[in-house]
């Protein structure tokens, strides 16, 4: 009887370890649905090769595709790998760190490849605690920092316009590894550039600076402090006016917060100015209030300058003001489309037609949502145009609209 019962537990665990594996070479698109954290199937919109599939999240050592338009937070060790593994950050989207967690972009196999996209955006897109690149070409417009060190090897090739600020170590590893600034490049290392200080000759139109700094350890699983750490950040419409609160764990050498806002996510201007604490260890907290705002939807930020003059941007938050209207939009291109919904009633479905009707993308949202929904929805059609309808399904009446993709 106890033999029967082993076989049975160990034909069980082969099959379990079989559905993990299939599972993990399934290539499958990822694209975030909500802030959260990177291990909560909430976070994502899971589509595979027969559509939709619930309850999952993007698994390491696999085939996926990544598209990020949220505040996603990594809890895991990740590598963007595999034959065709991607990962694209967009303008709206923010990748972050909650602890000593390593994104690996490419590996050691094969040929180099496009493996990351980051749109170009004011203020951070990737704050993580450290990244390594391998044989992984990659294109990163908007401002990216660590907590540790940024390893670059084995022919990876980055088109880097903005500024990638290491709070730890460079290491540059041989194998021909190259990054293009654009002239408007910058890598500013706080500590140290370990390995092949030739190989800085393949950095064009870039401005690579190294501070030496003598707190960043060489052992690059310790994390150096920033000089703000921001631990909170929130906007609210109440009472005819938007509070905007935030807090900080530390500070160093602090200058000022500035509260930002735009009314189409871009252009921004600041509408308050707080003085920081300048040296702190200990929690702060901060509130500035806003009641110049216009009525419909506003987007803040928060801007924080060191006495140096250097600095930094949160993320961004939408914030309603006033009574919302319902309203669809979508904008994008080469088969990908960006869908945002506006409604003071519950959204129940979002569906994505061809114009024979066809049935593309749908989602069910089982406990619905109001106000400000966003998706980033991959369709098939690669590059070419083409025409879709997209309707959503509220407790207000259905929604229509047509949408043409573009070159």
């Amino acid at each position: 009887m106890k033999t029967t019962l082993l076989n049975a537990f160990l034909a069980f665990l082969c099959l379990l370890s079989s559905t993990v594996e299939s599972r993990a070479q399934i290539p499958i698109t990822f694209v975030s649905r909500t802030n959260g954290l990177w291990t909560s199937p909430s976070t994502w919109t899971a589509i595979g090769p027969n559509g939709i599939i619930p309850n999952v999240y993007p698994l390491p050592n696999a085939n996926n595709t990544i598209v990020i338009d949220k505040d996603v937070r990594l809890n895991i060790d990740y590598d963007v790998s595999g034959s065709s593994g991607t990962l694209t950050v967009t303008e709206e989207g923010l990748l972050s760190h909650t602890g000593q967690f390593v994104l690996t972009i490419g590996d050691q196999q094969g040929n180099a490849q496009q493996r990351i996209t980051v749109g170009a955006r004011a203020g951070v897109a990737l704050n993580l605690y450290r990244i390594e690149f391998y044989k992984a070409l990659g294109t990163i417009g908007a401002e990216v920092r660590t907590a540790s060190c940024v390893t670059i090897g084995n022919n990876s090739n980055l088109f880097l316009p903005s500024t990638l600020t290491i709070n730890g170590n460079l290491i540059i590893e041989q194998g021909n590894t190259s990054a293009n600034g654009a002239s408007t490049g910058a890598i500013r290392v706080r500590g140290k550039i370990f390995g092949s200080r030739n190989s800085l000759r393949n950095y064009d139109f870039i401005n690579v600076t190294e501070a030496e700094d003598p707190s960043v350890s060489s052992n690059c699983n310790v994390a150096v402090p920033l000089p703000v750490e921001l631990v909170s950040f929130d906007a609210k419409y109440d009472n005819n006016q938007v509070i905007v609160r935030w807090a900080t764990a530390s500070e160093k050498d602090a200058a000022t917060f500035s509260v930002e806002r735009s009314s189409d996510g871009k252009n921004f201007s600041s509408v308050a100015v707080v003085p920081a604490a300048g040296t702190s260890a200990t929690r702060r907290e901060y509130e500035a209030i806003d009641r110049s705002m216009r009525s419909g939807l506003n987007y803040y930020r928060l801007k924080q300058t060191d006495l140096d003059g250097t600095f930094t941007y949160s993320q961004v938050l939408p914030v309603q003001v006033g009574e919302t209207q319902q309203k669809l939009e979508a904008y994008g291109s080469q088969g990908n489309l960006n869908i945002v919904m506006q409604t003071p009633g519950t959204l129940q479905q979002l569906r994505v037609l061809d114009p024979m009707g066809r049935v593309l993308y749908s989602e069910t949202l089982s406990e619905g949502a109001t106000g400000l929904v966003t998706r980033t929805v991959p369709m098939t059609g690669g590059a070419e145009s083409r025409v879709y309808m997209i309707q959503a399904v509220t407790s207000q009446g259905v929604v229509n609209k047509k949408f043409m993709t573009v070159n």
